[in-house]
């Protein structure tokens, strides 16, 4: 199939069918998102902030019969918490992507392993130019496997991405349907 779509000769492929004939596209990690500790500690500082500011705006008590500490304490009190809270969601933000970053990682090597799985089968595809359809040889899907029908060329990448490994070590695996389409001689899906 690569062949195919590299070729130069102006009949090799349709350019319609190009789009469908095209390899499965190589997986993307996906986007690594907060926890929700993190969204309620930052909300807590916020409300905290909010309310130290608040209190700092009311008329203030005699503080001069306090001591030194009470009085930093009241002034400063609305400010501390907040910012403990702030850097608690930091440290938690920091370590929840980094689990969700492995977790990601992980899933990613196991797209990645069915992604060349695919491509190795879209490779095994030929290009009948004469047709302008697509097929998948003898052997191609599986050892043993029988020829599949010729397939349209929007009918190949659900061959490529839906057709099943063998069931068992002597190759008898089942193969999906070619989808809606005519049936021409023989069983071979025509469009």
């Amino acid at each position: 199939m690569s062949e195919a779509l590299g070729d130069v000769v102006a009949a090799a492929v349709d350019p319609s069918a190009a789009a469908h004939l095209a390899p499965p596209p190589a997986p993307q990690p996906g986007p690594v998102r907060d926890s929700a500790a993190v969204a309620v500690l930052v909300v807590l500082a916020a409300l905290w902030l909010l309310l130290g500011v608040l209190s700092l705006l009311r008329p203030r008590p005699d503080l001069d019969r306090y001591g030194d500490a009470y009085r930093a304490g009241y002034l400063l009190g609305g400010l501390v918490g907040p910012a403990v809270l702030t850097g608690a969601a930091m440290v938690v933000r920091m370590l929840s992507r980094r689990r969700a970053r492995r977790r990601e990682e992980e899933l990613l090597r196991g797209r990645q392993a069915r992604w060349q799985h695919h491509v190795a089968r879209w490779r095994s595809g030929w290009w009948c130019r004469r047709c302008q359809a697509a097929f998948f040889p003898v052997g191609a899907l599986h050892p043993g496997a029988p020829p599949s029908p010729l397939l349209a060329a929007r009918h190949y990448p659900a061959w490529v991405l839906g057709t099943p490994a063998p069931a068992t070590a002597t190759g008898s695996g089942s193969a999906p349907s070619p989808g809606p389409g005519r049936q021409g001689a023989g069983g071979q899906a025509l469009s």
